[in-house]
């Protein structure tokens, strides 16, 4: 009975061994990958951010992801201008009261459309995640001219900018960035958003992706960019990413 057991172990072994090598070739490298996780860089119809998106397999063409996005978002009426001949002035965007920014982190899903089937290959994705969307806001500061009463400029002075107190006559251009920083403000909101990846690397441990799709921004209360101009409370966005990341065992 031993001698039994020991042949119908080893016929046993060689028929796993068997199966595992008619295995396909993406199925038996990807086994072994449990995380993934990727960063780049993001444009979208309202200006541009980062991203960083770490990927859990729920199953062989599933995945749990977790990300975070750090975007501005400008206004679609944004337009930048010269206030000044110098050519040391900076271009300000005209009538533009707050920059806003937003940090996202969200939880979301990955499924696998199509595979790659060879190194060359092409896999598609459909990728969608929702969260919390945490807006800032912070003031813009302009460089305006200072004139005394006979009308001579005197110099140059960095202001918060006042519709009722400058105009294009009187704007140097736009201040430096960090002006206003005491002054920003926080807006709590949601997002959610969606795309199709395209993933083309040539590595099978390294992720070079292209991901298109479309994201909403929703705040509990109303946002100013512009003067004279609508807050919202909405901002839709079509994206594109590019990202560049690795896989993990």
């Amino acid at each position: 009975m031993s001698t039994f057991k020991y042949y119908l172990t080893i016929i046993s072994f060689l028929l796993l061994c068997t199966f595992y090598g008619q295995l396909p070739q993406e199925q038996i490298l990807m086994a072994r990958i449990t995380k993934e996780v990727w960063g780049g860089f993001s444009l979208h119809s309202n200006g541009f951010g980062f991203n960083l998106t770490s990927a859990k397999f729920k199953t062989y063409k599933s995945k749990r992801l977790l990300n975070i996005d750090i975007i501005g978002i400008k206004h679609e009426k944004e337009y930048k201008i010269f206030g000044s001949l110098d050519e040391n002035a900076k271009r300000y965007v005209f009538g533009k009261l707050n920059n806003l920014y937003s940090l996202r982190i969200g939880y979301g899903y990955r499924k696998v459309l199509y595979e790659k089937f060879r190194d060359k290959g092409i896999q598609i994705a459909r990728n969608w995640s929702f969260g919390p969307s945490i807006g800032w806001t912070k003031p813009v500061y302009l460089e305006v001219f200072k004139i005394d009463p006979s009308g001579n400029v005197v110099g140059v002075a960095t202001e918060r900018y006042n519709p009722e107190l400058h105009n294009i006559y009187n704007i140097y251009g736009r201040g430096p960035w960090t002006s206003g920083l005491t002054e920003s403000r926080l807006h709590a909101g949601l997002y959610f958003k969606m795309g199709l990846e395209f993933e083309y690397g040539t590595e099978r441990e390294v992720i070079n992706a292209l991901e298109l799709g479309f994201a909403v921004d929703a705040f509990l209360n109303t946002i100013t960019i512009m003067n004279d101009i609508e807050s919202k409370r909405f901002y839709p966005t079509l994206y594109m990413n590019f990202s560049i990341g690795s896989k993990f065992f």
